[in-house]
């Protein structure tokens, strides 16, 4: 299985919130420094998929991935109008609400985190 693993350099607990309203995403482990304020790991279920947060690790001075894309497929545009709407405020959009040849309603975006999205119907 491959599961995602996003490092968020202090700001864990505020995506943790904003997922969890925006995509419905279920926290099932949380693990957190209490001396800094810190999470040390948690586990999330996005559409009872696994996606696995902390506040450590990217900055080791190795790396500055920006290769990857976080997709969401939404069952209807409403649904993704929503997410979308929650997810918006500090984002920046890389391709406006559109449709494509494989989707009604497409859009991508790079979160307030940093974290970059694709969501489509």
């Amino acid at each position: 299985m491959l599961v995602t693993h996003i490092y968020f350099n202090g700001q864990c607990k505020e995506a943790i919130e904003l997922y969890k309203q925006a995509l419905n995403a279920s926290v099932e482990t949380l693990i957190e420094d209490p001396e800094h304020s810190l999470v040390i790991h948690a586990e999330m279920l996005i559409d009872n998929k696994p996606l696995i947060v902390n506040d450590f690790g990217n900055d080791d001075g190795y790396s500055k991935s920006g290769g990857y894309q976080l997709c969401v497929q939404f069952d209807d545009e409403a649904a993704l109008l929503r997410a979308y709407e929650i997810m918006q405020n500090g984002s920046t959009t890389i391709e406006s609400l559109q449709p494509t040849d494989y989707s009604p309603c497409t859009v991508r975006f790079i979160d307030m985190f940093d974290v970059r999205w694709a969501f489509w119907v």
